[in-house]
C-alpha cells in the first residue's frame, strides 16, 4: 500500500512517499505558499498519480506529551483534508522527525533535500516501522 506523508507547516509542507510492501519512505518534496484550494487539489493529483490510498499527517507533540498551537493547527488541517480526500486520513506522532532532518542535512548525509521533506520522510518511516513490529507481535 502506497502511503503519502505530510509535515505540516503553514508556509511550508513536506512531503514523502512510502510503501508498505518495501518498508522505505523517501523525500517527495516541499509545498510552498499555497492557497488552502490549491493545497488540497495538488495532494489530490498526487494521490491519483501515485496511487495513495492512506496520507498520514505529523502531529506534533512535545516530548513531554503536551499539545501545542501547532498541534491543534495540525488536526484542524487533518480534518479539513477528511472531508476532501477520498483516501484515509491519520494523524501521527511526530516527535524529534525535525531535529533528525536537521542532523541529516548538517552531517550532509543528504544536503540537497529541504528540512520539510526530509522531516515527513522520518515521520513515515517511524509510521511504517511501527506497523511492522505491530505485524510481528505475538
Amino acid at each position: 500500500m502506497k502511503i503519502l506523508a505530510i509535515d505540516f507547516g503553514e508556509k511550508r509542507i513536506g512531503l514523502a512517499l512510502g510503501d508498505t510492501e518495501t518498508n522505505l519512505a523517501l523525500p517527495y518534496g516541499v509545498l510552498i505558499n499555497l492557497s488552502e484550494i490549491d493545497l488540497v487539489n495538488k495532494l489530490k493529483e498526487i494521490i491519483l498519480e501515485e496511487e495513495i490510498k492512506l496520507v498520514i499527517i505529523g502531529e506534533p507533540i512535545s516530548l513531554t506529551g503536551n499539545i501545542s498551537e501547532q498541534t491543534k493547527k495540525s488536526h484542524r488541517f487533518a480534518d479539513k483534508l477528511k472531508k476532501f480526500l477520498t483516501v484515509e486520513v491519520l494523524l501521527f506522532d511526530e516527535r524529534l522527525t525535525s531535529r533528525q532532518a536537521d542532523n541529516v542535512i548538517t552531517n550532509a548525509v543528504l544536503p540537497t533535500h529541504n528540512r520539510d521533506e526530509l522531516a515527513a520522510m522520518f515521520l513515515l518511516q517511524d509510521y511504517l516501522e511501527r506497523q511492522n513490529l505491530k505485524s510481528y507481535k505475538l
